[in-house]
């Protein structure tokens, strides 16, 4: 048998059997046999991505009022925080809150003005085209 023809008896898929050393020590490996009822699932995420189909608006005033935007942001949704109402020793709260928030879910908090802050959850990325704000959190 030729070299060539031995080249190509090794690549193409034959049912014969080979003397060669090589072939010998593949055959005496066994590849270990699958157990048919194996307890395996399949590769899935963790959380889904949330199609964000809406942003949360919230208007706090007090620090009684961080339930019902903190809720909404667990949810997967962006939440625009309107602090102008609430005054300055509840804004301090309101805003150390929204930050614990956002650092416990892997969030980010965006100031929009002095007033309004974005809080953006993980699988949302905040694009900004303005140069960056000295007055920053």
């Amino acid at each position: 048998m030729g070299m060539f023809q031995r080249f190509v008896d090794k690549a193409t898929l034959n049912d014969e059997e080979y003397e060669d050393e090589y072939f010998e020590d593949e055959a005496e490996e066994e590849a270990p046999e699958e157990d048919a009822t194996s307890d395996v699932t399949p590769i899935r995420p963790v959380e889904p991505a949330p199609e964000v189909s809406r942003i949360v608006t919230a208007w706090p005033v007090t620090f009684k009022d961080v339930q019902s935007f903190a809720d909404q942001f667990r949810k997967g949704l962006p939440v625009i925080l309107n602090l102008s109402g609430a005054d300055e020793s509840d804004r301090y709260r309101i805003v150390d809150f929204a930050l614990g928030v956002c650092y416990g879910l892997h969030g980010q908090l965006n100031q929009i003005s002095n007033d309004v802050l974005l809080m953006t959850p993980r699988a949302i990325k905040m694009e900004s085209h303005r140069p960056e704000a000295t007055d920053r959190f």
